[in-house]
């Protein structure tokens, strides 16, 4: 038997200002999980791969820098980076266990507000921004491009309880 993808929302984030209404939404008003991660879980997810640019991305593993080297030299790296910027990123992609916080560990207001924070500092950075093991670098609009994607992403698992009552 096929493996049925959850049920997501498609969006469509212009800006922060739109992803942060969505969050606060999903926030006050409630959500239901469609996926495994809470609210918290998810903006906290997304604020730490948002901060990788400015700070510095974590080593990865051996196994992987042979990989993304090889992905990187072969261009499959750059074509799986524009995929992401034309189409969104799609489920079953696998991501760093350590940017995946403990639902028990990070409460929903807590990372909401990491989230807000991280936008803060994003949308005031003025320096260069630290290239991508995989991808190598990018410039500040599409960083924040690739962010809004990444939140569309997560936060499409969560349906506020405000829109399933209208339903």
């Amino acid at each position: 038997m096929a493996k049925t993808e959850p049920q997501k929302r498609q969006l469509n984030y212009k800006n922060f200002d739109d992803m942060m209404a969505d969050v606060r939404t999903l926030h006050s008003g409630g959500y239901s999980r469609h996926g495994s991660w809470t609210l918290g879980q998810a903006c906290g997810h997304v604020a730490e791969w948002m901060r990788f640019p400015l700070d510095g991305f974590p080593k990865p593993p051996l196994p992987m820098r042979g990989i993304f080297w090889f992905m990187r030299t072969t261009g499959m790296a750059k074509r799986m980076a524009n995929k992401i910027l034309a189409e969104g990123f799609t489920g079953g992609m696998p991501t760093a266990p350590d940017t995946v916080p403990d639902a028990e560990q990070l409460t929903d207001e807590q990372g909401v507000e990491r989230l807000r924070q991280m936008v803060e500092r994003v949308q005031a950075f003025d320096g260069e921004l630290i290239s991508s093991p995989l991808f190598g670098p990018m410039d500040k609009e599409t960083h924040v491009k690739v962010s809004l994607l990444h939140a569309a992403h997560h936060l499409g698992y969560l349906e506020p309880k405000t829109s399933q009552a209208e339903a």
